[in-house]
This record gives structure tokens, C-alpha cells and sequence, in this order.
């Protein structure tokens, strides 16, 4: 059995903005940022949305020998050893 996480889709986010246009506490000047578990909370700069194939890669736990289920950019699949389609996806690349 593969261990996987549930991937947003792009109509999930399209909902999600507009359920956050409905919130009253949001404006145009609101920030993102995004909460990697750390101390701090992570910049989303304005040009850090993409749109990019990925594919499909598994990766198995040393320990307990579970397989987790990763994606990748299609340009790092040879070195994942991904296998399957490659799919379009949207990337927010938050390098620095």
C-alpha cells in the first residue's frame, strides 16, 4: 500500500479564493504566506506561481518499508526515477 497525500486542485483553490473574497477581513493588500511548521511563517512572493509539468515518483521508508508517493518536476524525473504521465500542475516556486 502507498502512503499518499491528497493533492489541492485548481478548482479546490478557485473555491478557497472565493470563499476568502467573502471574507470581510481580507482586502487587496492582505499577505500570503505559507506555514512550513518553523517558527516563522514563509513569504509567497508575486511571481512564485507556475505552471510546470510534474510526475508521479514513490519513494520506499528504510525503517518500515512503507511507500510514500512523491511528485516531482518532470526536468528531476530521471534522477526520482518517477514513472507515469507526466501531468501540468501548478507550481508556487518560493526559492531564497
Amino acid at each position: 500500500m502507498d502512503n499518499r497525500v491528497e493533492v489541492m486542485t485548481f478548482s479546490q483553490l478557485k473555491k478557497l479564493v472565493e470563499e476568502l473574497e467573502a471574507n470581510s477581513a481580507i482586502n487587496d493588500n492582505t499577505k500570503v504566506f505559507i506555514d512550513t511548521g518553523w517558527d516563522s511563517v514563509q513569504e509567497v512572493e508575486p511571481n512564485a506561481f507556475h505552471v510546470e509539468d510534474v510526475v508521479e515518483f514513490k519513494v520506499q521508508d528504510e525503517l518500515t518499508k512503507e511507500f510514500y508517493v512523491g511528485y516531482t518536476l518532470v526536468e528531476k524525473a530521471e534522477r526520482m526515477q518517477a514513472e507515469g504521465q507526466a501531468e501540468v500542475a501548478v507550481i508556487i516556486r518560493n526559492l531564497y
